[in-house]
This record gives C-alpha cells, structure tokens and sequence, in this order.
C-alpha cells in the first residue's frame, strides 16, 4: 500500500477526489435545498431560523441639520437559511439596520426598516417593517442653569444654605426647534440633608422641563454641572428674661429670682435674628414654690429658631414665709392724768404690754418698737374701776401685710380721786 502512495499519479488522484467531494458538501449546505426548476431536494433538511431581540437600529440623515423622532432604539431580527450561515451572522452581528431618511424633506414619513452585511442566501425579516418617523429643523439654544437645593429643613441643626453655584452656569440645549421653544425650566437637583460645612459636587445632572412640569428629551451640552454650596450658621446672642404665672401660696412670698445664665446663643434666619430682642422662660408656676431652692427651667423656643445653645436655665428663687415676732413691754400711754386723780392698772398689772407681729420677714423688720403706741382713753370717768380698750397707733407707710396682736384688748385700771 506504501508503495501505491508513493507514486505521483495515486497522490493526484486522491487530491482530486477529495476537492470534489469538498465542494459537493459546501454546495450542499449552502445553497441545494431547491435546484432551478424548483425541485427540492430529498436531502435538504439542514435549515435553521434564528430571532435576534434587541438590535440597534441606525438612522441616516445629516443629524447637524435636523432631528428625527420615532425612529425605534432597537427591533427583532429574523434570520432563516443553513446552519452555518444563520449561525454565523448571529454570531458576529456584523449587519446594520437603519431607516434611510436623507432624501426626505421635514414632516412625517412612513418609512421601511433596512439593512445591510447580510448575506443574500439568508432570508431577513424585521419586526417592525416600517416606522413612522418626524423630521424636524434642529436648533440650539443657550439655557441658564439654576439649582434646587432638597431638604434644606435636612441640614445640620443650626445651619442654613447661604448661596448655590453652579459651574457651567449655562448649557446649550440641542433638540427640534418646536421642543427647544417648550423649554421653561433647566435645573439640577441637589440634597443637602446633613450639610454643616461649605462642599463642592461633582456631575450634578442637568434636566429640561416644559412649563407643565414634564421632562424633555434632548441633548444637553455639558449633560453636568458642578454646584457649589456656601453653609453658614446665623447666630445671636440675646437676654434671658424670667416669665411667671399665677400666685404664691398665701403664707409664701417670691422675694427673688435670679438667673444663674443670663444670655442664650440662638440660632436662626439672619432677618429672625435682627428682630429677637430676648428669649422668656417657660412660665414659673408660683403656686408650686414653698421654698427657696434652684429649679431648672426650659426655655420657651419660637418655631422660628433653629438652634440655642442651651434649652434649659438654672433659677435661684428666694422665697420668705410667715412668721410671728413680739415686741415686749410696750408702754401703755392714757394721757395726762386727770387733775386731782389717779390711775392704777389692775390687770395687768402694769402700764405696758407684748405686741405680737404676723408678717413676712421683710415687712416685720421695717417696724420698729417706736413706731407703735399703745393708748386708753380715760377721758373724765369717774373714780372706780374701769376696763378699757387699748387701741393701737401705728405710722403711716407701714406694710400692709404686717397684722399685730395685743397681749390684752383690754385693761382694767382703777381711778382714784386724790385727797
């Protein structure tokens, strides 16, 4: 056998029949299943059929001059032919499918989804066949930029966003002609929950708006901005001023009640602070204080202040209390004696008696055991024994609140007429 293939003419021959049983497969698989008089042939059974979803569609037309809607972003892709062919060009996608507008002048147009780098054995079907597309006028137009700053009742207590920037502070906005005349509002959004301090950020995007609110599709050049936020924290600081309701006890007096801080930081809106003259204290219920002591008490906080440094403050009340005091041996005074009479006490048995005072401390000190005379009215009684009120003179400009008790209402003295 190694000798028949050692001759030239064996190794022809086998080359030979090897090409054409070569070509007869690729002729098979490629392009057999019918002969030209439309008999199929017992053996093509090698088909395929492939659907390719999601295929970019490509639009051509001078995209400087004009814009084109409808134009779907993607469409199926049906494919039918052999095995190999089928199978490769799924494979590699190295087809284009695309609506030819560049012959069409503006306004709407029914037209026919193409395509190319297919090969003609295969036979292609596109789903959608045909779109309806709108071709505009493109125009361009510069837009200032402006910045919504979110949840700015988010920031760090007692801070306040002070200015926004944007940078660029204006884009150019590129669509048709009729939708770039819609446009109202060009903005960016930021959220500025949590800011305390001043920050820049980055490739903030920029949306376009109708007046309606509705958000337009176009081009947007530069697509983002940088925003600068400026953070500040208006402050001021104000008096603190002590506010009561109701009465004390009736045996308890509020002699004082001094705060142990004075002033309070607030912070706030700069045109809330111009006018905050002082901060009160919630009130002092007076009637709760029996004693002296140090009470905590909360600040009363308007709505419109942020922030204080301190929402409580330290009250020293001084309070005073009823007490009895008594003036001793106070000298009961009945005038000149009558001419030719004398007067005796019997009881008590002598010309004076206790005062006793009921007051707060405060009153009771400012009266003084001159400031009080006791009186009895002999008058021309005849001579014997007689009891008689005591009345009690006392100055004017002496406190209300003072009350007095004699150690006797009334005396008994004797008058005798002298010989």
């Amino acid at each position: 056998m190694n000798k028949w293939l050692e001759k030239p003419w064996v190794i022809r021959v086998v080359a030979l029949i090897l090409s054409v049983l070569l070509f007869v497969v690729v002729a098979f698989d490629e392009n057999v299943y019918d002969n030209d008089d439309g008999f199929e042939l017992s053996f093509g059974t090698n088909n395929e059929t492939q659907t390719m979803d999601d295929v970019p569609v490509q639009t051509q037309i001078d995209q400087d001059k004009y814009v084109v809607s409808g134009v779907p972003e993607t469409v199926s892709v049906t494919l039918q032919g052999s095995v190999s062919s089928v199978t490769s060009t799924v494979l590699q996608r190295n087809f284009d499918v695309y609506v030819s507008l560049e012959d069409l002048g503006t306004g709407t147009h029914t037209v026919p989804l193409e395509y190319s780098g297919i090969a003609d054995r295969l036979n292609v079907y596109i789903e959608p066949q045909e779109v309806e597309v709108t071709i505009e006028e493109r125009a361009s137009q510069e837009f200032n930029v402006t910045i919504d700053t979110v949840n700015r009742d988010k920031v760090e207590e007692g801070y306040e966003v002070a200015n926004v920037y944007a940078d660029p502070e204006q884009v150019v906005v590129t669509s048709s002609k009729s939708i770039v005349d819609k446009i109202e509002i060009v903005k960016g959004f930021v959220d500025v929950s949590g800011f305390s301090e001043s920050q820049t950020l980055e490739n903030v995007p920029v949306k376009v708006y109708d007046s309606q609110g509705n958000e337009l599709n176009v081009r947007i050049d530069p697509p983002t901005v940088d925003v600068s936020v400026e953070m500040k924290n208006p402050n001021k600081t104000v008096p603190i001023s002590i506010k009561t309701e109701n009465e004390a006890p009736e045996d308890v007096r509020v002699t004082s009640m001094e705060l142990e801080t004075k002033e309070v930081q607030v912070f706030a809106d700069e045109s809330y602070l111009d006018q905050l003259e002082e901060i009160a204290t919630e009130p002092i219920d007076l009637s709760q204080i029996t004693e002296s002591g140090t009470i905590d008490v909360p600040l009363e906080i308007p709505k419109d202040v942020r922030k204080v440094n301190s929402e409580t403050v330290k009250v020293n009340v001084n309070v005073e209390t009823i007490e009895e005091e008594t003036i001793e041996d106070v000298t009961i005074d009945y005038g000149n004696e009558v001419d030719e009479q004398s007067v005796t006490f019997i009881e008590p048995d002598t010309n004076s008696m206790n005062i006793t005072m009921r007051g707060f401390p405060s009153d009771l000190e400012k009266v003084a055991e001159a400031d009080l005379q006791l009186t009895i009215d002999i008058g021309d009684r005849a001579p014997g024994e007689h009891q008689l009120p005591v009345e009690l003179i006392t100055p004017e400009g002496l406190p209300e609140g003072v009350a007095f008790e004699l150690e006797y209402e009334q005396v008994t003295v004797n008058i005798e007429q002298e010989e």
